[in-house]
């Protein structure tokens, strides 16, 4: 048995095979992205949303976010290894973070703000809420713009998506401290402080309640998520990829989320393996779509784009399926402005981070890649 575990192929041997790359985690963060488009379609119309999160749809839906930061982890992981310093490192991810933040934000309470508040003009920019708002774009989350979307179904709230941001930067943070002291590269004593960690944290869960709340999981948790799609990547060559794993792995999910949520942190071990999976599988994009990186653009400009929807019309009222139909297009083509204008251009700084390429007189010099 041992020897035939041995002889499945790993992780490590899928990413070598596609260039260190993991064929199916393209597809999978822009299904996720509509995923969660479509989830929030039926709460931002109105509807009936009160037994979603029950049964096997309720676990699916609470799959959804930790999906993204186990599958943020394993790939950040990756990253961080490669450029090994913490300055690099925190440059490429702001990088590829903010410049498009910035632009959402600032779209949010320049236009579409003023055009769909209640309020006077002066009385929207006096306001505090209009200045805390431009705080989102350094993980100080606002959900409100003075006056925007009061009489939606969803009030006040202008991008609940936004959330994700203070964990996202605290996954940076942690990220960027493991790397200065050394733990990324000595995976044994990771390991060993992760599961010390996710044991403290189930103690604490059940003495104190700590990252157990109603509906979804508390933020905290998904922290957990990153670190395990961490520790994938460092262990990566000792992952082995099957589908009988994958289905185990699945079912000890389903299993512990549908448990008590103070075994919460025992899922991201389980949940993570079917992330990983998932995303080594040849899930390949035309090539067309590949080159277009949608999945931020989405997860930014979703939200907003909904509530103005539900804000200026009647018939998606109630109707969730509508309302997606109706939004996902609009929302796409925000997301491939997005892509096209923004990321993508800041995207070729990466190089002259890395020290591939240097600026000589304004003109840009190739050097050597470094080994």
């Amino acid at each position: 048995m041992f020897r035939l575990y041995r002889s499945l192929p790993s992780a490590a041997d899928i990413l070598n095979r596609n260039g260190g790359e993991g064929p199916g985690f393209n597809a999978m963060r822009l299904i996720l992205s509509l995923t969660i488009l479509a989830v929030h379609s039926g709460w931002v119309a109105g509807a009936d949303t009160s037994r979603d999160w029950e049964g096997l749809h309720g676990i699916f839906l609470m799959s959804l976010v930790p999906a993204f930061f186990a599958l943020s982890g394993f790939l950040v992981t990756g990253s961080a290894m490669r450029t090994d310093a913490v300055r690099p490192f925190i440059t490429l991810r702001a990088i590829r973070i903010v410049p498009a933040l910035f632009v959402e934000i600032t779209l949010s309470a320049l236009v579409l703000g003023p055009l769909l508040t209640t309020w006077l003009l002066r009385d929207y920019v006096a306001d505090i809420r209009f200045w805390e708002y431009f705080g989102n774009i350094v993980g100080r989350i606002r959900f409100e713009l003075p006056g925007v979307f009061e009489s939606n179904p969803v009030a006040g709230v202008v991008n609940q998506n936004l959330w994700t941001l203070k964990p996202e930067f605290y996954c940076y943070i942690l990220m960027a401290i493991m790397i200065a002291v050394g733990i990324l590269h000595r995976r044994l004593l990771f390991a060993a402080l992760s599961i010390a960690v996710i044991l403290g944290a189930t103690i604490a869960a059940f003495k104190v309640g700590f990252g157990v709340t109603e509906g979804n999981y508390h933020w905290t948790v998904v922290v957990f998520y990153f670190l395990v799609g961490c520790l994938y990547f460092q262990w990566r060559e000792h992952v082995k990829m099957h589908w009988l794993l994958f289905v185990a792995a699945l079912l000890a999910s389903v299993a512990l989320m549908a448990a008590p949520r103070e075994y919460a942190f025992f899922v991201p071990p389980f949940l993570t393996y079917c992330v990983v999976y998932l995303g080594l599988l040849p899930l390949h994009l035309p090539a067309r779509i590949k080159k277009l990186d949608v999945s931020y653009g989405i997860y930014l400009y979703g939200f907003p784009i909904q509530q103005a929807i539900v804000s200026q019309t009647d018939f998606a009222h109630g109707n969730g399926p509508l309302l997606f139909a109706i939004s996902a297009p609009i929302v796409i083509a925000f997301a491939l402005v997005s892509w096209l204008w923004i990321e993508k251009p800041f995207l070729k700084v990466k190089p002259y981070v890395l020290g591939q390429k240097q600026w000589r007189k304004g003109k840009a010099a190739e050097l050597a890649p470094a080994e």
